[in-house]
């Protein structure tokens, strides 16, 4: 009787395309009960490798000893990573550090302008029970579609959990309402993220340096979203990358927008802070006045992002003229528009720039080709981290 049971589970494993299942005490027999220490006998584990996946004790213990690493591996099976085109090169790094697979995702573009896409999967059952990882930065309204489209579809294919790592939100300065019939587009992308079909553990989204936190008020749903944050790699890049010693130096902001962050960076070192004061017509900016007192020192903007480096060349020019001997930028977003840009900040009184690679344009070749201005750092180590504790469940 009890090994007519053993079979059918293990049949039953095969036949649902290794979904889990949870041994019973009646599917036991007397010599293949757990002993009092909890651990699993030698049939429980011959049919937990056979069916590839974890086999819980009936009083839900889990085996202690050498099974802790073929516990691990087990659960790393339950999990694939897919990523857009342009930021597949952080999910091969998040692979790697986790060691777990990378997906393939085929694209085409038809004759009308329709995208295509296929997640590569040998048999239609391939995701059902896995917790898919994705990994794509918004950067354009193309890279949005596509991460809900791809997102619809690892629901519809059986995954049991989503999470979406989005390095860099685009539209994220667009939170708001300034002028009248403004769309505030940065909640409706949201929204348009929460419609995402989700199981009963909900969908995650992991988001980098959000422009406002206010943003991750935007999603509905009963979805888990955070916020992590690349201050510590960036640190780091300030300890590498810039000389700390031979000048006194102090952090300040490119406008009034992050004090918060400047002041945190600046307590890190116990250093003072200066601030600028900018007014903006829509997309042109001009600086007021300098807050602070920075002559005869090294000055170090944070800025969340910048994109067209307007802000950043006016503040860097301001502090200069106020007396700094040297002004260099650490940002969050190397979110440059074009190349163009590139070649401004390279002439820009800008000394040295340290960012992140959470955008694809953190690798542009014009931006790899000027390393003595450009110091990119990686944040790889913040996702794998985020990534970590979520595997844990």
């Amino acid at each position: 009787m009890a090994a007519m049971a053993a079979g059918e589970l293990l049949r039953d494993r095969e036949g649902t395309n290794n979904l889990a299942v949870v041994a019973s005490a009646s599917a036991m027999a007397d010599d293949d009960a757990p002993s009092p220490g909890g651990v699993r006998t030698t049939a429980k584990k011959d049919a937990a490798m056979a069916g590839g996946n974890d086999v819980l004790l009936s009083d839900g213990h889990e085996e202690d000893g050498g099974d802790g690493e073929f516990r691990r591996m087990e659960k790393t099976k339950r999990y694939v990573v897919y990523s857009s085109a342009d930021c597949h090169y952080l999910a091969e790094r998040v692979c790697n550090e986790l060691g777990l697979p990378l997906g393939k995702v085929i694209r085409k573009t038809f004759v009308g302008g329709e995208s295509y896409y296929r997640i590569d999967l040998k048999e239609r059952y391939d995701l059902i029970g896995k917790d898919v990882i994705h990994v794509c930065s918004t950067c354009t309204d193309a890279d949005l579609l596509e991460l809900i489209r791809l997102g619809c579809a690892y629901s519809a294919y059986g995954s049991r959990r989503r999470i979406f790592v989005i390095p860099f939100l685009g539209y994220s300065t667009m939170e708001r309402q300034v002028l009248p019939g403004e769309v505030v587009t940065a909640k409706v992308n949201a929204r348009l993220l929460s419609s995402i079909p989700c199981s009963k553990l909900g969908n995650v989204f992991l988001f980098v340096d959000l422009h406002v936190q206010t943003l991750l008020q935007y999603m509905e749903g009963p979805h888990v979203r955070m916020e992590l944050y690349a201050m510590e790699v960036l640190l780091k890049g300030v300890r590498d990358h810039l000389d700390l010693t031979s000048e006194p130096f102090m952090f300040a902001s490119a406008d009034l927008g992050r004090p918060l962050w400047v002041e945190s960076f600046a307590k890190r070192f116990g250093v003072d802070v200066a601030f600028v004061r900018k007014a903006r017509d829509f997309d042109v900016t001009r600086v007021q006045s300098v807050v602070g007192s920075v002559a005869g020192k090294h000055v170090i903007i944070y800025d969340d992002m910048t994109r067209s480096g307007g802000t950043l060349i006016k503040a860097a020019q301001a502090y200069i003229d106020e007396g700094a001997t040297r002004v260099s930028a650490v940002l969050s977003h190397l979110a440059l528009a074009s190349d163009e840009v590139v070649r401004r900040l390279i002439e820009s009184p800008v000394a040295t720039i340290i960012a992140t690679n959470t955008h694809p344009m953190s690798r542009a070749q014009s931006v790899l080709s000027a390393s003595d201005k450009f110091k990119i750092v990686d944040i790889t180590p913040v996702l794998v981290a985020a990534l970590s504790k979520l595997m844990l469940e």
